[in-house]
């Protein structure tokens, strides 16, 4: 018998929605629709790296102007968490810890050496979707520090570790003057008067609501070890997919029987059934503070229908 909900996907006559890690996906598939309007286009198979490729063949800096075409509804809550912060430092000390909440192929550290403190940025990508990827994330961020100080804040020096693109020129607008290429490292350097730069919309009450959810949350995630871990990973890129999570589809991807793989989860005390609970329980919570209603979570977690989500959700309460 398979170790899933019997009402998810499978079966269901709506087709399968593929959502490319989140909403810089569906951002770029709507950027992409709007540069030819009335094409139709089937993204379903398409993975990450094909849509940035796709948007750089319009406009080969899109990686700096995408944050752009974001909607409120399409910011993580870690855009709004930094806008809650006492200061620039706080807000950029948020983001370092719980960047592994919001992507699986970033990872990000404070860093502090004879130039000053930094943010580093690491991207688990190839070289061309890195660059891209990059470039979004740090836009993504000085826009929000300027929101949030009003004022244009930019790092005193900017790293990349890719060479140097043909549209350079374009990175003084949020990168300053002191902008290096080739660098081991990719990193903002922000000097003490920036970090000390106080956010205007420093609210204590949401900031202490979204900081004790993030941490629950992100317990939850490193609940998880050995096999568990790599199961719950797999089942992450599932859901982000489209597609239904099995035992036999994960441990057909970990090069497992779905026996053996059986067994090694139950040594760590779980059932197939029960770590796609805490996952699918984990992204709810990621996908409510996005403000998405119960009938797009519901699809999102990969249900058919709303009735199967919310009779599912009931057994996640006593999982928790």
């Amino acid at each position: 018998m398979r170790e899933e909900d019997r009402n998810t996907r499978i079966g269901a006559k709506s087709p399968v929605r593929r959502f490319h890690r989140g909403a810089m996906g569906q951002v770029l598939e709507r950027y992409l629709d709007a540069r030819t309007p009335g094409a139709r286009r089937d993204y379903q198979l398409a993975e990450l790296e094909q849509l940035w490729a796709a948007a750089a063949r319009h406009d080969p800096a899109i990686g700096l102007h995408l944050f752009a075409q974001f909607t409120p509804r399409d910011l993580h809550v870690l855009t709004q968490l930094c806008l809650y912060c006492v200061d620039v430092a706080q807000a950029v000390s948020c983001w370092a810890r719980y960047a592994p909440l919001a992507s699986d192929i970033e990872s990000l550290a404070l860093v502090e050496d004879s130039e000053g403190l930094a943010v580093e940025l690491r991207i688990d990508a190839p070289e061309r979707l890195a660059r891209h990827v990059i470039e979004h994330y740090d836009v993504m961020a000085l826009t929000q520090l300027r929101r949030g100080t009003g004022i244009e804040v930019r790092p005193a020096r900017a790293c990349f570790s890719f060479p140097r693109p043909a549209y350079h020129a374009q990175y003084r607008t949020w990168f300053g003057d002191d902008i290096r290429f080739g660098c081991e490292h990719n990193r903002l350097y922000l000097d003490p008067p920036t970090l000390a730069l106080p956010m205007l919309g420093h609210n204590p009450g949401m900031f202490d609501l979204l900081t004790s959810e993030l941490d629950r949350r992100l317990a939850r995630q490193r609940q998880f070890s050995g096999w568990a871990a790599k199961v719950a990973d797999g089942v992450r890129h599932c859901l982000a997919r489209g597609q239904t999570p099995s035992l036999e589809n994960q441990a057909e991807a970990l090069h497992q029987s779905p026996r053996t793989l059986r067994r090694r989860l139950e040594e760590q005390g779980l059932t197939f059934r029960q770590l796609l609970d805490l996952v699918r329980a984990e992204l709810e919570q990621h996908l409510e503070l996005q403000g998405l209603g119960r009938g797009e979570i519901a699809e999102r977690l990969g249900y058919a229908d709303l009735a199967a989500y919310q009779y599912a959700r009931k057994r996640w309460r006593t999982v928790d």
